[in-house]
């Protein structure tokens, strides 16, 4: 006899509708409806689980993250809380001492959270280690600070050319500083990634952790071979609790023989979507490709990342082997470009074309967008972490950051997602964020515009329903009848209530019909 439940008494959103009760079977849903209707479609014997209230939602969908980046932030060199380039120079102190062999490196500060909001140089990490090399990404991870030990062992120096698609940050006499924004971090690259290697241990329990935030399909995106090689082995042997999508990194896919892009394990749970390549870095530090340059630095407008070239040729071949591109676009002279890039390849691949974050939209940049209508996977998250956004760009350029409502107003598909580790993996604040444009701690927004709220449902639905077509699966992020049988119960009856409590409100995770998380009580997640 089949595996079949019977949910009840409570609410079920299916991510388009209301419904009284829900029967699953076999990993799949097979109806939803009125309590009397369900209940004539399911057969003896069947168990029944009773909701006493709560709310079921569709498992929500990350359509853009890190895996191993963000596993290796969490169980790594962590610097998200330092607030001063010398607590920051303190941090990395006990860290050395702790740690005594190797590079030392470390992620996710951010001086916009610093008191004086300056940059920290290679002279300040030389005052807490100076024998070996330091390596510490920025926030965003679109730039690093290395200490003079790195530079050496990368030999740059005076007279080091700037990088392809980047820049050395330099002393007002010519002399590297220690700051490498984009490309320029590929010099450190060697040094870095021995010490900063995720093994899959860890990964499962970034998985693990996923599932208890109610996320039940993640994408990993820029995926290098080694990383997508650890994922399929946790597949290969039954290890992932949730389904995991990859984009491949572009610039990368000649390292991915044809058997590597097959999907592995069980049905549905591991697969090879596309590639990710890149337009520009990012607002944090002013790499962002602008039209017009930034408020705050007027001699700065960001920059384009590779040329039309090689992107268009990157682009083709990612086509040619059925993997659907997807291209990063944070300014918007870069997500005019990105949309003029994707253009001829709409509709050509299973998977939808995507622009990845679409940041700043004005009006002026719809028109290439609508031309190339692709998927536009945004960061809801981001604003509230991005609060300076209207001194970067004044507030007339910052009314267009994070338009989401605009944009789905113009029939844009919007998938949701928190780009982890380079904003908090939690969904519940991406979708809060989305419902709430201000920061409730703070106060402070990217992009205040009440017209560019959302209400819970649709914020929602970035994370379930157009997530899933974000991926080309129209049977996850719904619970309508053939749909994955992917849900959350939560320990509300409404949904503006779980906006509100956030992932504190996540009681049951469920993957194909199947139990994966389970909170009892106040005691710590659990994945069963």
């Amino acid at each position: 006899m089949s595996e079949t439940r019977l949910f009840r008494d409570g609410r079920i959103f299916t991510g388009h509708r209301y419904v009284e009760a829900m029967l699953v079977e076999d990993g799949r849903i097979r109806t939803v409806g009125t309590l009397a209707s369900v209940e004539r479609a399911t057969p003896a014997g069947a168990e029944v689980e009773r909701l006493s209230g709560r709310l079921v939602v569709p498992g929500l969908i990350d359509a853009h993250l890190h895996l191993g980046e963000a596993t290796r932030a969490r169980e790594g060199f962590n610097l998200a809380e330092a607030r001063s380039v010398a607590d920051l120079v303190g941090r990395l102190a006990a860290r050395s001492a702790v740690h005594p062999g190797g590079a030392v490196v470390g992620h996710g500060w951010d001086s916009e959270r610093f008191a004086d909001r300056r940059w920290p140089l290679a002279a300040d990490l030389d005052r807490a280690v100076a024998d070996r090399p330091v390596v510490l990404y920025h926030a965003s991870g679109h730039a690093a600070v290395v200490n003079t030990a790195a530079l050496r062992a990368a030999g740059v120096d005076r007279a080091s050319s700037e990088p392809r698609n980047g820049r050395f940050g330099r002393t007002t006499d010519g002399r590297p500083d220690g700051r490498l924004f984009e490309g320029a971090m590929a010099s450190v690259t060697a040094l870095a990634s021995d010490a900063d290697l995720a093994d899959p241990p860890a990964l499962e329990r970034t998985l693990e952790l996923c599932a208890s935030f109610g996320l039940t399909t993640v994408a990993t995106m820029s995926t290098g071979p080694e990383e997508a090689g650890l994922l399929r082995g946790l597949a290969e042997v039954g290890r992932l609790p949730i389904r995991v999508r990859l984009y491949v990194r572009m610039s990368r896919l000649g390292e991915f023989p044809r058997p590597a892009l097959a999907p592995a394990g069980r049905p549905d749970r591991f697969a090879v979507l596309g590639t990710k390549g890149f337009t520009d870095g990012a607002f944090g530090p002013r790499t962002a490709w602008l039209s017009a340059p930034y408020t705050d630095l007027p001699s700065e407008e960001g920059m384009p990342v590779g040329t039309d070239e090689e992107l268009g040729g990157a682009i083709e071949h990612s086509v040619k082997l059925g993997l659907a591109p997807a291209l990063h676009a944070i300014g918007d002279r870069a997500v005019e470009r990105a949309a003029r890039l994707l253009r001829p390849w709409t509709g050509q691949t299973r998977s939808p074309v995507r622009i990845e974050h679409a940041a700043l939209t004005p009006p002026a940049s719809w028109p290439s967008m609508e031309e190339a209508h692709p998927a536009l996977v945004v960061q809801p998250g981001f604003v509230w972490s991005d609060h300076w956004l209207g001194a970067r760009l004044g507030p007339e350029r910052a009314r267009w950051g994070y338009a989401f409502r605009s944009l789905l107003g113009r029939g844009f598909l919007l998938a949701g997602s928190s780009d982890a580790p380079y904003d908090p993996l939690d969904p519940w604040r991406g979708i809060r964020a989305a419902v709430e444009r201000s920061d409730p701690a703070s106060g402070r927004s990217a992009n205040p515009s009440p017209g560019e709220a959302l209400d819970p449902e649709t914020a929602l639905r970035l994370y379930t329903v157009n997530a899933g077509r974000a991926l080309g699966t129209a049977v996850l992020g719904t619970l309508e009848p053939a749909s994955r049988a992917d849900f959350v119960v939560l320990d509300v009856p409404h949904l503006r209530g779980a906006v509100g409590r956030g992932a504190a409100s996540v009681r049951e995770t469920w993957v194909d019909g199947a139990r994966v998380y389970r909170r009892r009580g106040g005691s710590p997640e659990e994945t069963v």
